[in-house]
C-alpha cells in the first residue's frame, strides 16, 4: 500500500477547525499511555480538499494512514478518511467540534443518507461548531472491505465468512472496535482537535464504538451522545432482550391505534405457526420484525399488525409484500460493507462457544448451549434451535471465523472504567428491538455522568429517520446546549 502522506501546516488545520494545540498535549484515557500513541504521534497533518458528500454546507475531506494492526505493523496500513464541515461563523472562536461515527458496523458516516439527517439534528449548533464525519476502516471512503460472497448474499453465510477470512489472511485481525477507536483518536490528533472541545455522537454500532473510545481516550472530552445504545459487556450471546422487546412493540403499537384491538402478539404467533416456523416466509417475518419494523417505528409495527390481520382474514398478499427482503446482496460496499459488519462482530461480539476451539468443537458447544437454554419457549412459537440458525438472530454465523490472536484488544480493556466526569446522553427508542431499552440501561449504568432518555413511541436511532419528528432530536439539542 502507498504510504505517501501529504502534509500541511497546523495553522491551516487550525483555521479549518478552530483548533490550535500540539499533538503532545493529548494524553490517553485513565492517564495511561495508549497502544496507539506512538503510531498517532507519527501521523502528519492530512491535506484537506473540497468535497461534496451530499449534505448542506461546505465540506473538506482528508485522510490519514495508520497501521492495519497496531500490534503488528508488518501486516500493512489502513486508510482512514473523514469529512469536515467548518463552522459557519468564522469571525468568532469555535464552541466545539461534533464528531460523528456511524453504525452497522459497515455503514459510512459520509454516506448522504447518514450525514444529511445528522446535519439536520445538529443544525442549530453549526454556526459555532465544526462537524466531522469519520468513516470507520472498511467503510465508505476508508477502503471499503469487499468480501464478494458476503456482499452478494448468494452463498451460505458460514461458507461466505470462511471465504472472507481466507481472503483477508492475517488482516482479519484489523477489523476490531479497539482498532476503530484508535483510528478516531488518530484523526483527532492529526487535525489537532482539543479533547475539551470534542463531542462524540454515535448511533447503533456507533454507540458500541463510542463506549470503546470513551473508555480508552475519553478523559477530558466535552461530551458523549450514544443513540440506540447497546452494551459492550454483560449481554448474553443469545441477545435475549431483543425478541421480548419486539413483541412488546407489536402489542403497544396495536394499543395506540384506534383501528387495532385484541391480542396483536397472539395473532402474530398464530400466523407464524400456521405458516410453519421453519419456513423461509417466517424467517422473512422475523427479519422484518427485528429490523425494519424497529427502524421505522411506530409505522413499521402498525403495518405489520395490519398485514397479519389481513393474512388471518384470507388476504395473504400484504404480509408477503411487507416482509419480502428483496433480491440478495447488499449493494456497493462503499455504502454498506457486509464484510466489515461480519469481520467486526465475529472479532468482538460474544459467542456461545469458546472462540479458541476448533470449528467442530464450536459446533458441539453451540448445540450444548442450545440444549441448556431456558426457558425453551423463549422465542415461541419459534423453537430455540430454529431461532439460533435464523439470520434474524445472527447467533451462529461466526462459527467459521478465525480465533482471536494476541494482537487483538477487547473493545474495552478489562478493569477500565468510563471517565467519571464525562457528560453522557444515552438514548433508547421505546419500540426498538435492534438495541433495546434494557440494553441502554445497562450502558447508562457504566457512565457516572450518564443520563438515559427513552424516546416514547419511537424505534431505532429515531432522530435519523423520516419523518424527522422524534423527541430524540430535542433531547440531543438540549444536551449540547447544556454543555455550554
Amino acid at each position: 500500500m502507498n504510504r505517501t502522506r501529504l502534509a500541511i501546516t497546523a495553522l491551516v488545520i487550525a483555521a479549518a477547525t478552530g483548533a490550535a494545540v500540539g499533538l503532545s498535549g493529548c494524553g490517553a484515557a485513565q492517564g495511561e499511555k495508549s497502544a496507539s500513541d506512538s503510531a498517532a504521534a507519527a501521523i502528519e497533518r492530512p491535506k484537506l480538499r473540497d468535497c461534496d458528500i451530499g449534505a448542506a454546507g461546505t465540506w473538506r475531506c482528508g485522510q490519514i494512514e495508520v497501521p492495519a494492526v497496531r500490534a503488528d505493523p508488518d501486516i500493512g496500513t489502513q486508510k482512514i478518511s473523514f469529512a469536515l464541515r467548518p463552522r459557519d461563523d468564522r469571525s468568532r472562536p469555535s464552541k466545539g467540534t461534533i464528531v460523528f461515527i456511524e453504525g452497522g458496523p459497515g455503514f459510512a458516516a459520509t454516506n448522504a443518507d447518514s450525514i444529511r439527517p445528522t446535519v439536520a439534528v445538529f443544525a442549530p449548533f453549526l454556526r459555532r461548531h465544526e462537524l466531522i464525519a469519520i468513516d470507520q476502516r472498511g467503510t465508505g471512503l476508508s477502503s471499503p472491505l469487499l468480501c464478494a460472497e458476503l456482499q452478494r448474499g448468494r452463498v451460505p453465510q458460514q461458507k461466505a465468512l470462511a471465504a472472507c477470512a481466507k481472503k483477508l489472511g492475517p488482516r482479519f485481525q484489523a477489523y476490531t472496535t479497539a482498532e476503530s477507536a484508535a483510528d478516531v483518536e488518530a484523526v483527532r490528533r492529526a487535525i489537532a482537535l482539543p479533547k475539551r472541545k470534542m463531542i462524540l455522537y454515535g448511533d447503533s454500532y456507533g454507540t458500541y464504538l463510542g463506549q470503546s473510545y470513551a473508555a480508552r481516550y475519553g478523559e477530558g472530552m466535552k461530551g458523549l451522545i450514544l443513540s440506540s445504545a447497546y452494551p459492550i459487556s454483560g449481554e448474553s450471546p443469545f441477545w435475549p432482550s431483543l425478541y421480548p422487546a419486539a413483541k412488546r412493540a407489536v402489542r403497544l403499537a396495536c394499543r395506540r391505534l384506534p383501528d387495532c384491538s385484541g391480542n396483536a402478539v397472539g395473532r402474530l404467533k398464530r400466523t407464524m405457526k400456521l405458516i410453519g416456523t421453519g419456513s423461509t416466509f417466517v424467517s422473512n417475518i422475523l427479519g422484518y420484525l427485528m429490523g425494519d419494523a424497529a427502524s421505522y417505528a411506530p409505522n413499521g409495527y402498525h403495518r405489520l399488525n395490519a398485514a397479519v390481520s389481513a393474512w388471518l382474514g384470507g388476504n395473504r398478499v400484504p404480509l408477503r409484500e411487507l416482509t419480502d427482503p428483496g433480491p440478495p446482496g447488499a449493494g456497493s460496499p462503499r455504502y454498506y460493507s457486509e464484510g466489515m459488519y461480519y469481520a467486526t462482530i465475529c472479532n468482538d461480539y460474544p459467542t456461545p462457544w469458546d472462540r479458541q476451539s476448533a470449528i467442530p468443537d464450536r459446533r458441539r458447544q453451540l448445540q450444548q448451549a442450545v440444549k441448556d437454554f431456558r426457558p425453551r419457549n423463549y422465542w415461541a412459537p419459534v423453537p430455540v434451535g430454529v431461532w439460533v440458525r435464523d439470520p434474524a438472530s445472527d447467533i451462529d454465523n461466526c462459527i467459521t471465523w478465525p480465533a482471536p490472536t494476541g494482537n487483538m484488544e477487547k473493545p474495552v480493556p478489562s478493569g477500565v472504567k468510563m471517565p467519571g466526569n464525562l457528560k453522557t446522553l444515552v438514548l433508547a427508542g421505546e419500540f426498538d428491538s435492534i438495541t433495546t431499552v434494557k440494553e441502554a440501561r445497562m450502558v447508562n449504568l457504566r457512565f457516572p455522568q450518564g443520563r438515559l432518555f427513552v424516546v416514547a413511541n419511537r424505534g431505532h436511532a429515531s432522530e435519523l429517520y423520516y419523518p424527522f419528528t422524534s423527541r430524540a432530536t430535542d433531547r440531543i439539542r438540549q444536551f449540547v446546549n447544556n454543555l455550554g
